[in-house]
């Protein structure tokens, strides 16, 4: 096993046919885990680890392997072209190595662009991508937005836009923080009431998006009732919460969830909403009829830090910071 590793780093030598195929088996076998895996938990920073440390094996082996059949270096780019790479992987692994095959030299430039990749997967321990499918965080996310999130090293603060997993499902949810432990809480006509005192909200333009369904198929709620394509309108305030955090809430009038007793925040519970009031599963539906209900604080996994782009041609959504 040392030896199939340390050839890996050699770019300069030959690998036959059985490491090529190890070492290509491998890297799909813990991709596909990646891809299953909780992103920004543990084990998610564990399977980051080990795909970085895959790829760099795996691409070690190709240059290796090239070298031994005879090919040029240029072929390990055609590696990275799906359903290319599959054809040149299975030529890899079925040619025997020639005769006169021999150790040789490589490109410095391409191994330096490997290393930046193994680096940027190895990188994934700390962020991950996250797009979102409903409009429950608008106008701050809205629907088909790309965006990154990173590791949770600390406790959050009020006001911060995180990522959880849903305390039943385990489903990942990203909602706003509004009270911590220890705070108590209460919606009063659609206000929150932190710790007996009003959350300000001062009232903003009204938010205008069109009516038309979201990537799971759901509908914007509107003050009037419209029809497909038209615009569909909310009342919109910014609201400020003691630390200074301020964002846009919205709303389209009286709801039942506009209104609740007081909760005494218990010890490692957080309450969270939605931006988007009136159209939001959140912390005020209790869990017993599907809502979010309080949120543990290990459940938390990551903060949203950027919106990358919209995946729906929404104007400037690109490169924006969330607050």
């Amino acid at each position: 096993m040392l030896s199939f590793l340390s050839a890996s780093l050699d770019w300069r030598g030959l690998s036959g046919r059985g490491a090529f195929a190890i070492a290509t088996l491998t890297l799909v076998i813990v991709m596909a885990a990646q891809a299953r895996i909780q992103a920004l938990s543990m084990t998610g920073a564990a399977v980051a680890l080990a795909a970085a440390a895959a790829t760099l094996v795996f691409w070690g082996h190709a240059r290796r392997r090239l070298r031994a059949l005879g090919w040029s270096g240029w072929w390990m780019w055609a590696l990275v072209v799906p359903g290319v790479s599959l054809v040149v992987a299975v030529i890899l692994v079925i040619r025997p190595t020639r005769p006169e095959a021999a150790p040789g030299s490589y490109s410095r430039a391409g191994r330096r662009l490997i290393w930046v990749l193994v680096a940027l997967i190895a990188s994934r321990m700390f962020w991950a991508p996250y797009t979102i499918p409903t409009g429950s965080m608008s106008p701050t996310l809205q629907p088909g937005d790309y965006l990154l999130a990173s590791r949770s090293f600390g406790p959050p603060s009020r006001g911060d836009v995180l990522v959880f997993r849903h305390p039943v499902t385990g489903v990942a949810f990203i909602k706003r923080v509004i009270a911590l432990p220890g705070d108590t809480v209460q919606m009063q006509s659609g206000q929150v009431i932190l710790n007996g005192t009003p959350v300000p909200q001062r009232t903003a333009p009204d938010w205008i998006e069109p009516y038309r369904a979201t990537a799971m198929g759901t509908r914007p709620r509107c003050l009037v009732p419209v029809t497909e394509g038209d615009n569909c309108v909310k009342q919109a305030a910014i609201e400020t919460l003691p630390n200074g955090a301020s964002y846009t809430v919205l709303n389209i009038g009286p709801m039942a969830t506009d209104e609740s007793d007081i909760m005494d925040m218990p010890d490692g519970q957080i309450f969270v909403l939605g931006d988007n009031r009136d159209n939001s599963l959140d912390s005020r539906i209790p869990q017993s009829v599907g809502g979010v209900g309080l949120v543990p604080l290990k459940n938390v996994v990551g903060r949203v830090r950027l919106i990358v782009f919209s995946q729906e041609g929404r104007q400037s959504r690109s490169l924006r910071f969330v607050k």
